[in-house]
């Protein structure tokens, strides 16, 4: 029989060690994730699904409250994890959660496991089976995405045989930066994480996409960076960091998380050092891939990434299982009709937000 618990903290190493066995294991499945989402709101339940004592699966649940209200939503990123032919540990884990579910006022569950859709095309959905929905989006503003580039590190023997069979120009694109005097270093330094975070920031109102506090950034520096599962590099040029790139690894896989870089500098070209320095860092670690998350939202994106010879992994999905079906109906209007068509005039008003506090900062600094 299949037993479900609920763990806390002193059992962290026990859910990272069993968990890493599992084909399906992701970066965000570490025990830090839970810790790391709990700055902006995300409050993690963890499930460990036992038989005769070993560890069968598990599922970590975040659970966030919607504002002025009594009720919650349910996201399990990157989960379940377990055994696919094991039909009795994915059922007793999402019973588990519908227990959760009800218990915590949810609206409704959300999970997309890392799982690729070649996997299970053709055969019974389990999930729908157990009550789900599988949604036909595939991408959605706040999860994972569904179609992610991944550079395939088993493919290649060493670093060097990766460096080696770059195309010629990327190659030269990797050289480019140091050759003009930069340097790439891995940052020892939460004073560095802060000066990161700054460029971070003014490059997400330039691309126009939204990023979380320094809060966030400062937890991934105290789990996953300072546990050595994962790095911030930070490109230095005169003396100034006018870049940097955080990568975590977890379960012999490594995953992008956020660069950015100055405007000014950019054509010094630290973004393709950035990327090759990681790739190899986790071929030396062992790791059987590198994901730079999506495929990329541009074309201009699209190609930077496919330098470096990822493949397109087409993954399951998004899947729901709705406990209040009529606010769970709003919320899914909100989430993929109302939200992409006010998404433009919301990036407008944080940009301008921006500005005014520029000119704000720039006013009170010169009385």
């Amino acid at each position: 029989m299949t037993v479900v618990r609920e763990i806390g903290g002193a059992e962290r190493e026990y859910w990272n060690t069993e968990i890493q066995r599992f084909e399906s294991a992701h970066p965000l499945n570490a025990f830090e994730w839970g810790m790391v989402r709990s700055v902006d709101g995300w409050i993690p339940t963890y499930l460990s699904a036992e038989q005769d004592g070993k560890f069968r699966g598990a599922m970590m649940i975040l659970k966030k409250r919607l504002p002025y209200t009594p009720f919650t939503i349910l996201y399990a990123q990157k989960m379940p994890v377990w055994d696919y032919a094991d039909d009795d540990t994915l059922a007793a884990l999402v019973n588990a959660a519908i227990g959760i579910g009800k218990r915590e006022k949810a609206i409704f569950l959300r999970i997309n496991p890392n799982i690729p859709e070649a996997l299970v095309e053709g055969q019974k959905d389990k999930f729908v089976a157990l009550g789900f929905r599988h949604l036909q989006q595939r991408w959605s503003f706040w999860n994972s995405p569904r179609d992610v580039a991944r550079v395939d590190l088993k493919a290649y023997d060493s670093p060097q045989h990766y460096y080696n069979l770059l195309d010629g120009q990327t190659r030269k694109d990797t050289r480019k930066a140091r050759r003009r005097g930069v340097t790439i270093e891995v940052a020892t330094t939460k004073a560095e994480l802060e000066q990161f975070y700054q460029i971070f920031r003014e490059f997400s109102i330039e691309r126009n996409f939204m990023v979380r506090n320094y809060a966030y950034q400062e937890k991934l520096w105290d789990t996953y960076l300072r546990q050595g599962m994962g790095r911030l590099l930070v490109a230095k040029y005169e003396g100034k960091i006018i870049g940097g790139y955080i990568s975590i690894a977890f379960a012999g896989k490594c995953l992008a998380m956020h660069t950015g870089s100055l405007q000014e500098y950019r054509n010094l070209g630290i973004d393709d050092s950035f990327v090759l320095e990681v790739i190899q860092w986790a071929k030396e670690r062992g790791c059987s891939w590198f994901s730079f998350r999506g495929v990329g939202t541009t074309p201009a994106q699209e190609a930077f990434k496919q330098k470096f010879n990822p493949k397109v992994v087409s993954l399951v999905g998004y899947y729901d299982l709705p406990f209040m079906p009529l606010l769970y109906k709003l919320f899914y209007w909100g989430e993929f009709t109302l939200l992409p068509f006010s998404w433009p005039l919301i990036i407008r008003t944080r940009k301008l937000a921006d500005r005014l506090m520029k000119v704000l900062s720039k006013h009170l600094l010169e009385r």
